[in-house]
């Protein structure tokens, strides 16, 4: 079911918080719950910057790849540390805080700004475009999405 670019992007932000809850109450395998949020951050963060992004001024795309960057090298620091390390937990606190503040900002400015610049035909495309690399990223990594 196609939807607009700002619905999809939000509903993959309330799915990434909910994976960091269950992360962070230690719920099932740790390990699997970093490669599915790891897989699923990567999707998302490709998908914007090749789809939605090109539609933003320059500052704001740069900026917003910065942040998506910043998270995935994060993210990897934790794939390495593993679940079981000492620092695990303050690392995982420091990598959601990022990302939380790169979603409050996206749902904040950047979200209400693309829904004012293009008019619904243009995200209900863009929402596509944007789903299509999304799945696609996720089949590789062996995610598979209902």
């Amino acid at each position: 079911m196609a939807s607009d670019a700002v619905t999809l992007i939000m509903n993959d932000h309330r799915v990434m918080e909910q994976l960091f809850d269950r992360l962070r109450a230690g719920a099932g395998d740790r390990q699997l719950l970093l490669d599915e949020i790891a897989a699923r951050l990567t999707a998302h963060s490709h998908a914007e910057e090749l789809q939605v992004y090109p539609s933003l001024p320059a500052g704001e795309a740069h900026h917003g790849a910065d942040e998506h960057h910043e998270a995935e090298r994060m993210l990897h620091d934790l794939q390495r540390m593993g679940p079981d390390d000492e620092g695990f937990p303050d690392r995982l606190d420091e990598f959601i805080a990022t990302v939380g503040r790169h979603v409050e900002e996206e749902e904040t400015t950047f979200l209400p700004s693309l829904r004012d610049a293009v008019d619904l035909a243009g995200l209900i495309e863009m929402g596509a475009a944007f789903e299509q690399v999304r799945l696609q990223e996720l089949a590789v990594a062996g995610i598979s999405v209902s």
